[in-house]
This record gives C-alpha cells, structure tokens and sequence, in this order.
C-alpha cells in the first residue's frame, strides 16, 4: 500500500481536479521523466489503429526516440504497472511481455516501471533481454534528478495528459479531427519518415484551413492541440531523415529525397515497374491506333508519380539539419516543449525551462525559423503557429 500511495503522489502537481486514476497519472509521470532526461517521448501510442485488427495489447505505455550526435535514430518503449495487490502484474512476466513487444515493434530497447518488488536476479534476466526493469523508487529517485520544479510543461506531465483526453473528447464530434487525432496517436510512428512527413503536411494543410480565431474555445484548443502535435511530429520525422543526408552528396540526396516522396505505401521500384508495364500496353493500343509518335512519346511515364511540390523545399531543410546536427538532433524536443506551451497553453516558457531546453541558443533559434520557413512555404501553417514559432523568447517570471 505504500507503493501505492508513492506512486500517485510521486512529483505531485496539485492534480486533484483530473481525476486520473494511479496507473494513468503514474504512466504520465515516466514519460515525463524520459523527456526531461533527454529523449522525445510520447504515452498511449494506439497499436489497433496501425494494425487494423482488434489485439489484447491496444497500445504501448510509453514510446520515446533519441538521436546520435550522426542523426541516427534509436526507439525505446515502455510500460508501467502501479497495482500492488495480489493480482498485480509480477515484474518477469511483464519483462518477457515487453522482450516481445519490444521485437514486434522494432524497438532497440524497453524499460518497465512497476510497483511490485523486483529482485536482483529480474533485474539481470531484465538485462539480458533489452529491458531494464525498475521500482518505483527507483522511478521517484530519477523524478527528482531530471525533473523537479520543470513538471507540468509542455506536452508532458500529468495535465497534459488530462488535457489530451479532454481534446480526444471534442475530436471526438467531427469526424475529420478525430481521424487525425488517431493518426497522431497511432499510426504516424509506424511509418517510415518520408511517408509521415507527406501525411503530416498533410494533415496540417487540413487544420490550418479550420483554423479561424471564432473558434469556440474546445474547438480552438482542439486545433490548437492538433497543430502543435502534427509539427512536434513532423520535425522528429524531418531529423530523421536528415540522418539518411549524413553520408550522401547532394545530388544523390536530392535524388532520393524526390524518390521518396513520390512513392506512398508501394516502393518506387515497384512503381517504375508497373509503370513500364503500362507504357508498353499503352504504346502497343496508340501504335495499332496509329497515333502520331510525338503523342506516344509524350504519355510516356504518365503513371509514373510525381512527388509533391515542395520537395525540393524539404531536401533543402533536412540537407540543413544534417549540416547542424548536433543543434538538430535536439530540435524534436525543443519545438515539442515550445508549441505546446506558447500555442496550445498560451502561456510564456519560464527562464529555467529556456536555459534546459538551450532554446535561446541562436542554433536553436534557426533551426526553429527554418522549420516555420518549410511549412509556410507547403501553406500548412496559421497566424496563431506562425506567431508560436518565430516570436521571440521572453520568459516567463
């Protein structure tokens, strides 16, 4: 029982009103624990919805990525079990759990949190497997190291949480924002990077055309909400690409980018071929119709697809990331920290959570304006996220 009580209360933020229960407000907490010590971290990521099949496992606990000082990509996942009584979860079952979940999803590492007692010997099985398995004291101890007075900002902590769920609720009556609610909370982290960044330019191109200063104010939070976690989202996938550039020229990296972009969920090399194919059949049907040959020189390639329009715009602002990319590698977590609390909370970030995040740095300053830059010019941005990201900082007291 003491557990228990430690681990509802553990970095309380006066949370009383949202009426989280103890596993909620716990699983809130370690995601806000992996972010403040260094990695870009999500809780509640939807299995169901990227499998399209009804599982037993309909989401993981806690999803979180870090990148090399190279913009190499490394994926963590997470659970948390805060019950204590005699049908609690006991700490190897859920190590072997995580060892398979942690396959499926093609995560590098996990880490469990969990009330219950975990031996030495777990914990080395744990080690073994990929999975580091903690109690949480241990959990409580880090809490205090890494995060502190710095709780509740941003995208993460425990209001967040209730706040994301209030969010869910109003998407919840249109049926367009409770599709892309469920994107960014599903299937964009199964995707690889050049898919996510066209559905998420995308899908922000969407809400900006909802946005409208008379929203009521659910919608408004809603969109608002939408917004800053579409382009959270999308600079994480932005950087990640960036990281293929590290060893390319640019005109290969061009290339590929252009590659990228035009396939969807068919590779490019899948594409080309069908492609050919109906090259051949169209000529054959023009030449028996006997149709001038500059026309049938001219459908040549027509099934072919083009990539958007702005790609060359995004080669250029990942061909930057990667030229910075020990400043772009903290960008994701800088623009996460920074939308949410100027765009969604409306509120100004304190000097302390400046001074962390280094996002006074002048790096991280044109990082920022380069990804305000890149959206603008896909039309996927509003007055509200322009002013969010091209503002200047000024702490809040």
């Amino acid at each position: 029982m003491q557990s228990r009580t430690r681990a509802r209360s553990a970095g309380s933020t006066g949370n009383s009103g949202n009426h989280l229960s103890p596993g909620d407000e716990l699983e809130a907490k370690v995601a806000q624990l992996w972010f403040w010590e260094g990695f870009y971290s999500r809780r509640g990521v939807n299995l169901e919805r990227h499998y399209q099949e009804p599982l037993t496992i309909t989401d993981v606990d806690l999803f979180a990525f870090d990148f090399s000082p190279q913009l190499a990509l490394t994926k963590y996942i997470g659970e948390v079990k805060s019950g204590t009584g005699k049908s609690a979860a006991k700490p190897l079952d859920r190590i072997i759990w995580l060892r398979g979940l942690k396959e499926l999803i093609g995560a590098d590492a996990a880490e469990l949190t969990i009330a219950s007692r975990v031996s030495d010997n777990v914990r080395s099985l744990g080690r073994s497997l990929g999975v580091s398995a903690q109690h949480v004291q241990d959990f409580e101890r880090r809490e205090s190291d890494a995060v502190g007075p710095l709780a509740d900002l941003g995208s993460h902590g425990v209001s967040s949480f209730a706040l994301e769920k209030k969010v869910q609720a109003t998407c919840k009556r249109q049926e367009d924002l409770e599709r892309a609610f469920w994107f960014l909370r599903g299937e964009v982290f199964f995707l690889e990077p050049f898919l996510a960044i066209k559905q998420l330019v995308e899908l922000l191109r969407r809400v900006s055309q909802l946005w409208t200063p008379r929203m009521q104010d659910d919608e408004s939070q809603a969109v608002r909400w939408l917004a800053a976690e579409a382009v959270s989202l999308l600079t994480l996938n932005l950087v990640a690409a960036a990281g293929i550039a590290i060893t390319l020229s640019r005109e290969s990296w061009n290339a590929l980018a252009a590659e990228k972009m035009a396939e969807g969920a068919v590779p490019m090399h899948q594409m080309r071929r069908l492609s050919d194919s109906v090259d051949k059949f169209v000529a054959g049907v023009l030449t028996t119709a006997k149709v001038a040959p500059d026309i049938r020189t001219g459908v040549i390639g027509a099934f072919l697809p083009e990539p958007p329009d702005y790609t060359d715009s995004l080669a250029e602002t990942c061909w930057r990331m990667k030229s910075d990319a020990l400043v772009a590698r903290a960008l994701p977590r800088q623009m996460d920290l920074l939308l949410f609390e100027r765009l969604v909370l409306q509120r100004d970030l304190s000097t302390s959570a400046i001074s962390r995040m280094g996002l006074d740095r002048d790096g991280a300053v044109r990082m920022r304006h380069l990804v305000a830059a890149f959206l603008r010019g896909c039309d996927a941005s509003f007055d509200q996220l322009e002013t969010a990201l091209n503002k200047t900082d000024r702490p809040a007291s």
